[in-house]
């Protein structure tokens, strides 16, 4: 094994790092977590909290970055200057899957309508499907566990957008939080 140079340009070919023919080379994905998520967590809305959840029939006309898929669709604010969206809650749908917004949100999943740039999810809407969750919350405080959330009972979302207001719905820390989402019928 030999420590030579941490290849850190993606436009650059092996060639420019006099990678050998026949080498072997071992990745150290330095973005990846691997500490304790126990620890970690994301802040969303609680969908347990039915008071907050609202029903909104369909727009006849809305900005781009507010279209709705069908299913599962997950809202954050796009944070990329360049981007006409910036500074704008997006819709970013997801559709009809099972869904952990802690581990499955990355940038391919939860990005921005308009230009591709990775989103926080905040929030969520839901439309022309059937829902659950399951989850784990963390408790406010140092030494608290976390709350498990068994599998709630399926929720129903005609054709109108259903979603979580986040004016009366306040955030709480998810360890994990999953959503399965199938068609109607």
């Amino acid at each position: 094994m030999q420590n030579r140079d941490i290849l850190t340009k993606d436009e650059k070919t092996l060639r420019y790092y006099d990678v050998q023919d026949d080498s072997e080379i071992q990745l150290h994905d330095l973005t990846k977590v691997t500490r304790n998520l126990s620890n970690l967590g994301l802040r969303f809305i609680d969908p347990s909290d039915k008071n907050s959840y609202k029903r909104t029939p369909w727009a006849t006309e809305a900005p781009r970055w507010r279209i709705a898929g069908r299913g599962l669709c997950l809202e954050g604010i796009c944070n990329n200057p360049q981007c006409e969206a910036n500074g704008k809650q997006v819709i970013m749908s997801i559709g009809y899957t099972t869904f952990d917004v802690v581990i499955d949100s990355d940038a391919s999943t939860t990005k921005c309508p308009i230009c591709n740039s990775y989103v926080d999810p905040i929030t969520c809407g839901f439309n022309n499907c059937r829902w659950r969750y399951e989850g784990k919350k963390k408790e406010q405080g140092n030494n608290k566990a976390p709350i498990k959330c068994s599998p709630s009972d399926w929720q129903l979302a005609d054709d109108a957008y259903h979603y979580f207001d986040q004016q009366t719905n306040p955030s709480v820390t998810w360890i994990t939080l999953k959503f399965e989402v199938v068609k109607n019928g």
